[in-house]
């Protein structure tokens, strides 16, 4: 005669899991927004790699735009095998100089936008505006979820 097991899962309303994920450092903004996973959380504070943190450093000082593209290439597929969820772009500070304060990367893998300080920047990236603006973050990462995470210089998200 076999043995059975049963499993059991805890199932938590969205708002429970919203709020567990804002108490890891994860924001949630914005209206209807999915939570994610508690894998994709997990992953999401996860220190990112020296090799990431440096080239999301060098986006703005690439020779051209073959090496800006290559570089781009390379961190999104940093960000899809580290299975944080779907990344809807990096918000950071912009190294180009006056009149240039901060740009988006996007998923794509361009950096599709630089804003100056009197720009507005789309209702998404708003809360990661003023996380980028604080030098302890070096950059801001944007989840379609809604979430919003600080990345330090050292490479650890903000928990």
């Amino acid at each position: 005669m076999s043995e059975m097991r049963q499993s059991f899962r805890r199932v938590v309303a969205p708002d429970a899991a919203t709020s567990a994920l804002q108490g890891r450092g994860a924001v949630t903004v914005g209206t209807g927004a999915s939570t994610s996973s508690l894998l994709e959380a997990r992953a999401r504070g996860l220190r990112r790699s020296e090799e990431l943190m440096k080239a999301i450093g060098t986006l703005d000082a690439q020779p051209s735009a073959e090496a800006a593209a290559a570089v781009m290439r390379w961190i999104r597929e940093e960000y899809d095998a580290r299975g944080g969820g779907m990344l809807a772009g990096l918000f950071g500070r912009c190294y180009l100089g006056a009149p240039y304060v901060d740009h988006v990367m996007t998923l794509s893998g361009e950096i599709c936008e630089h804003y100056t300080s009197a720009d507005a920047v789309p209702a998404m990236y708003g809360a990661a505006r003023a996380l980028a603006a604080n030098p302890a973050y070096q950059y801001v990462e944007v989840y379609t979820d809604g979430a919003v995470v600080p990345i330090r210089p050292d490479g650890s998200a903000v928990t």
